[in-house]
């Protein structure tokens, strides 16, 4: 089984992807995750971090060549859960491609519904309990600006290829899990 979980900065989309992860015997393939790893020891953890150190976004092409290594692996491994990619509509494709090539099939994408005032309250929360120093109300509004802009419009790109499930990312963690897995069986 290979997924892509979905939704809004504070949506629970990591929290959610370890526990499908867990329970399916899938690899997590977090994006920030093997972002950091390839910092610390990968081939293009260099060229990440050149532009990371000048406060710029990373290209696509670099992010992409990231995680389609990952992808390979995961998927040898059993199945894969994707967690924060792809972010943008050329990601997207660049995955749908790689996918193809490999002759990998993305079985769902889960897509985690939060409204926008219950995740800022979430993250806020979180900053106040986790000490991230991320989880700060300007560095939010910028979260979801990127989202709005960048990354809902993915949604579409799913929908139109029949593998988005819609879930209410508001109940509690257990309540969302139990909703998910009627959905994707076992």
């Amino acid at each position: 089984m290979n997924l892509l979980i979905f939704g809004p900065p504070g949506a629970g989309k990591g929290t959610q992807a370890s526990l499908i992860a867990k329970k399916y015997k899938l690899t997590h393939l977090s994006s920030g995750d093997i972002l950091r790893a390839e910092l610390k020891n990968g081939e293009l953890g260099a060229r990440i971090k050149k532009y990371q150190d000048a406060g710029k976004l990373v290209p696509d092409s670099l992010i992409i060549a990231m995680m389609e290594k990952a992808i390979i692996k995961g998927a040898k491994q059993g199945g894969f859960i994707f967690d924060g990619y792809p972010r943008t509509t050329k990601q997207a494709k660049a995955l749908d491609k790689s996918l193809k090539a490999e002759n990998i099939n993305l079985n769902a994408v889960i897509n985690l519904n939060l409204s926008e005032t219950e995740a800022i309250n979430r993250i806020l929360k979180r900053g106040r309990t986790s000490g991230r120093s991320d989880d700060n109300i300007k560095t939010i509004k910028a979260r979801f600006a990127v989202y709005h802009t960048l990354t809902a419009p993915l949604l579409k790109h799913y929908q139109k290829q029949e593998k988005v499930i819609n879930i209410n990312g508001r109940p509690p963690i257990t309540a969302v899990f139990k909703t998910i897995t009627q959905y994707l069986g076992k």
